[in-house]
């Protein structure tokens, strides 16, 4: 019996997702983690060089610590912080405003009240959010920057969900309490102050 004659044209043709996943997927997927890791390192950059212009004299190793841990927890802020959608760099500019008027990113910061560490978290605050996510904070531990960062940060999500996702309140709560926002307003430059070093940040970006 004659065999059937194969062209070398179908050959060609059957042989293409071979070639794709042995020679253009791996290329492919080599530039798309390229990237990642190029946009990833350029916003800790940018991240790093704008808390170094607002703070010049911090220390290199808290310069580090706090760069990292402003791009972790700031993942963490929840999308109506953003209203419709959130621009790339918009929760991270968000975040350094808030350290920035809280603390002008120094560590140690401490107010009249009590109030400690970048975001400024005080000690009750800090206990109740810990005790929602089971665990316990000692006093001592909220100028250290990862915890102080990361009760900031859930406390500013616990305001968006108890006033409807409303960024400008929650703001204003966070400074003045939720029971002075309901009863007088908070401090309105207070948020402005806010928005206006968030758009810095992303203005920085742009540069």
């Amino acid at each position: 019996m004659n065999q059937p004659k194969i062209r070398k044209r179908h050959i060609f043709i059957a042989a293409l997702p071979l070639l794709y996943q042995s020679l253009v997927a791996p290329i492919a997927g080599s530039l798309t983690e390229s990237w990642s890791a190029r946009k990833t390192k350029n916003e800790a950059q940018y991240v790093r060089d704008y808390i170094l212009e607002q703070r010049p004299s911090i220390p290199v190793a808290e310069l580090d610590r706090l760069t990292k841990t402003v791009l972790l927890e700031s993942a963490k802020i929840k999308d109506s912080a953003c209203g419709m959608s959130c621009a790339e760099g918009e929760k991270i500019g968000l975040l350094l405003g808030l350290i920035r008027v809280e603390s002008e990113f120094h560590k140690k910061a401490r107010s009249k009240k009590n109030a400690r560490g970048y975001m400024q978290v005080m000690p009750a605050t800090g206990a109740w959010i810990g005790s929602q996510e089971g665990r316990k904070i000692r006093e001592s531990e909220l100028f250290e920057t990862e915890v102080n960062l990361s009760l900031g940060v859930a406390y500013l999500n616990h305001l968006l969900d108890s006033l409807d996702g409303d960024v400008r309140k929650a703001l204003l709560a966070y400074n003045a309490g939720p029971a002075a926002v309901k009863k007088w307003g908070g401090v309105k430059q207070y948020a402005e102050d806010v928005f206006t070093f968030q758009s810095e940040y992303m203005g920085f970006r742009g540069r």
